[in-house]
């Protein structure tokens, strides 16, 4: 019995960890490839996976990071620019959220399960496909080649499975835990305010990291609603930076990558725990 415990065991290690080489080699394989001074994906070789320490370059991200490009702009601009957006995108978008969702939740609207079901369909639907009524609509606004137009054009479709995903979340948290503060003297926006928003950080959490994916990497809408050079964003610099020529310099591309993935990686972390307790699903124990 121990033997097949311990042969149970190796293979559970083993499949382990296969599966975390396959989950880290993307991220070796960018990594290194940004450290090289191979320009295109036909120079690469299997070799160039365990380069050698001298054949390592930091060339792409110094022609990055102190360089400057588009109309005087560079990196730490387009940086701003894509961080501006994100959080205005973030802080708009948790806020429509909760309101929404909470009044789906707790409130009797009349039509309330046609709006659910509007809402439901409406999360299916890509951004792409309101690329052209937003800009016809935002132009006549004189909305294009602003940070409030963007953030408007991102908060819109986050907020709306956004709502969603609240009014499921708060659906799970007893009605009670509110009607027994407002018991204790809370008022209805007190209860409201200290009992169901503390109580809903894990999904606010993942919206607010949701909207901020959404907004740091678009192209789409920032190719279309941004026309002049001090309002690109990262993703914009990162194609005018890598294609060239009608060729791809794939080393420039994987630089900008990991330095786009620096924010990323640090707005996951400081939402991880509550990232946590939604996945589990144990926000009610709060």
């Amino acid at each position: 019995m121990k033997i097949w415990d311990a042969i149970r065991l190796g293979i559970s290690y083993a499949i382990l960890a296969i599966a975390a080489i396959i989950a880290v080699f993307p991220i070796y394989y960018i990594v290194i490839t940004s450290l090289s001074d191979v320009p295109t994906i036909a120079s690469i070789s299997v070799n160039s996976l365990i380069p050698k320490p001298e054949s390592l370059t930091l060339s792409a991200y110094k022609g990055i990071l102190f360089s400057t490009f588009f109309q005087g702009t560079g990196f730490f601009v387009w940086l701003r620019n894509s961080l501006i957006l994100a959080a205005g995108t973030v802080a708009i978008s948790v806020a429509l959220a909760f309101l929404s969702g909470v009044a789906l939740s707790r409130l009797n609207v009349p039509g309330k399960r046609a709006l659910m079901v509007t809402v439901y369909v409406l999360t299916f639907f890509p951004m792409t496909v309101t690329v052209l009524p937003l800009y016809l609509m935002f132009a006549s606004l004189h909305l294009i080649n602003t940070y409030y137009g963007l953030i408007l054009a991102y908060s819109s479709g986050t907020s709306v499975y956004g709502a969603y995903l609240v009014k499921l979340f708060v659906d799970s948290i007893p009605k009670e835990y509110e009607e027994a503060a407002m018991i204790d003297g809370l008022s209805r926006f007190g209860a409201f305010t200290r009992i169901l928003l503390p109580l809903s950080k894990p999904v606010l959490a993942f919206i607010g990291l949701l909207a901020f994916m959404g907004a740091y990497t678009d192209y789409a809408l920032a190719n279309v609603f941004i026309t002049s050079g001090d309002m690109w964003t990262l993703t914009l610099g990162m194609w005018y930076l890598s294609f060239t020529n009608r060729s791809t310099l794939y080393n420039v591309f994987a630089a900008f990558a990991v330095l786009m993935g620096i924010p990323i990686m640090a707005v996951f972390l400081a939402f991880q725990r509550y990232l946590t307790r939604m996945y589990t699903m144990s926000g009610m124990k709060g």
